[in-house]
């Protein structure tokens, strides 16, 4: 307990469902949810989970109660899971623009000897897609993501990113 109070342990949620959710908030202080998050919002996203554990301390304010939180009084700045997805949540045209970079990078033509800069690019956008709402699209574009990795030639992988590319396109496009 008192080496806890200097401590501060938040789950990456590997699911978040309800029970999930209920299980992270009785054994740590906080949980971030599987959805990546995007730089501009790691502050916002952890700012409330910081402001909760560690209050500002008031002139008034006597040190024991301030280190006497509990877990439950660690989150209650945290709205919900919903909320907090939706602060992470990659916008189509953020979703657009990774497409763009990879786009780029197949144009160059070697895509086989830029394999890792390429399947860096798809994980980060397979991220992206996994934020958006919009169901069934989205789980055949992760897991033709997936198939990548199958794929060994330049020419296998191009056509694959063509068709990847335009199902993106019109996926981002229709939300």
């Amino acid at each position: 307990p008192e080496q806890e109070r200097d401590l501060t342990a938040l789950i990456r949620s590997a699911n978040d469902s309800a029970s999930d959710v209920a299980v992270y908030r009785a054994r740590a202080h906080g949980f971030l949810p599987k959805a990546p998050i995007k730089k501009a919002n790691v502050l916002e996203t952890l700012a409330p989970l910081w402001l909760a554990r560690y209050p500002p301390r008031s002139e008034f304010a006597d040190d024991m109660s301030q280190s006497r939180f509990t877990r439950s009084d660690s989150l209650s700045s945290l709205e919900s899971s919903a909320s907090l997805n939706e602060a992470i949540a990659a916008t189509p045209v953020e979703v657009i623009q990774m497409v763009d970079l990879i786009d780029a990078i197949f144009r160059a033509g070697d895509v086989v000897s830029n394999w890792d800069a390429v399947w860096e690019k798809m994980h980060a956008l397979k991220g992206d897609l996994l934020t958006l709402q919009v169901g069934s699209k989205v789980i055949a574009a992760v897991g033709m993501i997936n198939s990548f990795r199958e794929l060994h030639t330049n020419e296998e992988l191009i056509d694959r990113w063509n068709i990847l590319r335009d199902r993106i396109t019109s996926l981002a496009s229709s939300t």
